[in-house]
C-alpha cells in the first residue's frame, strides 16, 4: 500500500514506493560497481531497493534519526549532514548520485556549488539521478503566473521563493521549509551542463506519490538523467 510520512525535520514527505526516476537509478545498481549515494534519503526507501541490487550504498539525510532507522546493513554507509555544504567525497569514488526531492530546497547558489560537488565525486561516466517539485503544483498555483514571467525575463533562478506564505496559504505549508526552489527543465539543464555533465533525458510529469489535491496540470515533477562526461 502507498504511504506518504512527513520527514522529521519538516522537509517535506517521503514515500514508501519508488518513484519513476528512482526506480531508473535503483534499475542501473550493480554489484562490483562503485558506491552509490543517496542524497537525501529519509528513511531509505531507494537506498534499500539499491541495496537489494547488489549495491554499495552512501545514504545522506540532513536528519541523521531518519538514518539511524536504517541500522547497519553490509554494504551500507550513513552519512548525516547537509548537501552540499557539509559533504565531502573523494574524487572519482561513485558510480551513480541519486537526488530525489532535495534539489528544490537548495538556494542558486547552492545548487551550483553541489552540481560541481557532483561532477567531482562521480567516475567517468558516473550517472546523476534528480528528481525535483515544479511551480505546477496546486499549492503554488497563484505563483504560476509570476514564475513564468521570471522565466520569460530569463532570470537566473525564477523558481526561488524565500517565503512561502507570500504566495500559498496551504495548509500543509508547515511541513516544508519556509524557503523553497521550485524547479524546471531549463534551470537544471543549465546548471548540470555548466558543471560539465552530458544530459540524458529532461521531462516533467505528474506526482503520482503526491495526494491529488496537489495536483496541477500534470507538471508538478521535473526528472534529469545525466552523465559526467
Amino acid at each position: 500500500m502507498h504511504r506518504r510520512q512527513p520527514t522529521r525535520n519538516r522537509m517535506g514527505w517521503t514515500s514508501n514506493q519508488l518513484n519513476t526516476l528512482s526506480q531508473l537509478f535503483v534499475d542501473a545498481c550493480r554489484p562490483g560497481a562503485l558506491p552509490v549515494l543517496d542524497l537525501g534519503a529519509a528513511y531509505g526507501v531507494a537506498s534499500l531497493a539499491a541495496l537489494a541490487r547488489g549495491a554499495k550504498v552512501i545514504a545522506n539525510d540532513l536528519d541523521a534519526a531518519h538514518l539511524a532507522e536504517l541500522g547497519e546493513r553490509e554494504g551500507l554507509t550513513l552519512l548525516p549532514g547537509r548537501f552540499p555544504q557539509e559533504l565531502d567525497l573523494p574524487a572519482n569514488s561513485l558510480s551513480a548520485v541519486h537526488a530525489s526531492n532535495v534539489l528544490h530546497f537548495l538556494t542558486g547558489e547552492e545548487l551550483t556549488l553541489g552540481a560541481a560537488k557532483i561532477a567531482e565525486w562521480l567516475g567517468p561516466g558516473g550517472r546523476l539521478y534528480v528528481h525535483a517539485g515544479t511551480p505546477y503544483q496546486a499549492p503554488f498555483a497563484r505563483f504560476i503566473p509570476e514564475y513564468e514571467k521570471r522565466a520569460a525575463a530569463g532570470e537566473l533562478w525564477p523558481g526561488y521563493v524565500p517565503d512561502t506564505r507570500a504566495i500559498s496559504s496551504h495548509r500543509k505549508l508547515g511541513q516544508i521549509p519556509r524557503a523553497i526552489h521550485l524547479l524546471d527543465a531549463q534551470v537544471l539543464t543549465r546548471v548540470f551542463l555548466a558543471a560539465g555533465f552530458e544530459i540524458e533525458r529532461v521531462w516533467t510529469h505528474r506526482r503520482h506519490d503526491l495526494p491529488k489535491s496537489l495536483h496541477c496540470d500534470g507538471r508538478e515533477g521535473v526528472a534529469l538523467i545525466a552523465h559526467r562526461s
